[in-house]
């Protein structure tokens, strides 16, 4: 994994919040980048590597929650992006939908990157249903831009959480759970390319796998011997922040950490159960680690890709959103114009991290 290059890209204030809870947490292995139109957020962000996209274009003040702001901005800022992100191996961008930045930014960049020779996983939030139809409506379209625009996308419902949480859990760590959502995807993304272990999986393996996969599955269970090998399997075959299923899935890759007694009877029973949640049975793509915990402990995760997924037809709200000759989604405002702002000094809000490659 030393080899290879990965940048994790937070798009608006999800994916910058995510970009902070990973260096907090010291994620420090791979290069990481905030990317917002809103200077005064991304002050606050604690990483090394920041980006304001469309200065000119946004005077730094944000998107207002319109998508096509965040859309244009992005493209304002190509030519940077570009020379951040040429020669990655692996981009990941981390972003929640339904407003403007990371709604409008998040397919722009993903393409780039793709079309820069990355690999590339989005890993977005869908808007709570509180949040409004709009929102959604939004966040919908986004989601059809990304997957033609990226290889393989993880999809968090926020929704979800409501099912998790205690009723006196307050509104601010209710949120931090859905931040906290999108780190633990990227982390067990980046944990299953960097274990080596008994049985390997290398990133060729992943680059693959997850290649135009479209949408993707993932889950994670943890268990000690006492339980039964069903648990985890039962675990694995549901993430309540991810409202569809993996059974249409072509392609799956299950990486195991267990102790040094972690058995071949073991493996296979996992296995046999994992393909048999499956409509049609699948090659299996299998890593184990048999050295990472001391004893007892068998912990899994499982990925699964290209899924048989039918867009769901959204009626399109007047001055929201109309749909151009070449299909490509452009976002109104209520002005119906958007004006364009003097230039400020944005150089310190442009900055890497030495070593950044």
């Amino acid at each position: 994994m030393s080899n290879i290059k990965v940048t994790i890209v937070g798009v608006g204030g999800a994916g910058c919040n995510t970009i902070s809870r990973l260096k907090s947490k010291k994620f420090t292995k791979y290069n990481m980048l905030a990317v917002n139109t809103d200077t005064q957020m991304l002050e606050t962000v604690k990483s090394s590597g920041v980006f304001a996209i469309g200065p000119i274009l946004t005077n730094g003040f944000g998107s207002g929650g319109n998508p096509r702001i965040g859309r244009e901005a992005a493209k304002e800022s190509l030519d940077q992006l570009s020379t951040i992100l040429e020669g990655q191996d692996l981009v990941i961008l981390t972003t929640g939908l339904g407003g403007g930045t990371g709604t409008g930014a998040t397919p722009v960049i993903a393409s780039l990157a793709k079309k820069l020779g990355a690999l590339v996983i989005v890993v977005a939030t869908q808007p709570f249903g509180f949040e409004g139809n709009l929102r959604k409506q939004y966040s919908d379209r986004a989601v059809k831009s990304i997957l033609r625009a990226s290889d393989s996308f993880i999809e968090i419902n926020n929704d979800g959480l409501l099912s998790m949480n205690n009723d006196d859990k307050s509104l601010d760590d209710s949120f931090k759970q859905a931040d906290i959502a999108l780190i633990n995807i990227v982390e067990e993304i980046t944990s299953v390319i960097a274990d080596s272990g008994l049985i390997n999986i290398d990133f060729a393996d992943v680059k693959n796998m997850l290649t135009k996969s479209g949408k993707t599955f993932i889950s994670k269970s943890k268990i000690d011997k006492n339980q039964k090998i069903d648990d985890i399997c039962l675990n694995l075959k549901r993430n309540l922040l991810i409202n569809y299923s993996f059974k249409s899935a072509k392609k799956v890759l299950l990486s195991i950490k267990s102790s040094p007694d972690f058995s071949l009877n073991e493996l296979n029973l996992i296995a046999t159960k994992i393909s048999s949640f499956l409509d049609q049975p699948q090659n299996i793509l299998i890593g184990v680690n048999n050295t990472y915990h001391k004893k007892n402990i068998i912990e899994a995760t499982l990925i699964a890709s290209d899924l048989k997924f039918t867009f769901n037809e959204i009626e399109t709200p007047a001055k929201s959103f109309i749909f151009t000759e070449n299909n490509d989604e452009t976002y109104h405002s209520k002005n119906e114009s958007v004006k364009m702002s003097p230039l400020l000094n944005f150089k310190k809000l442009i900055k890497l991290p030495i070593g950044f490659n």
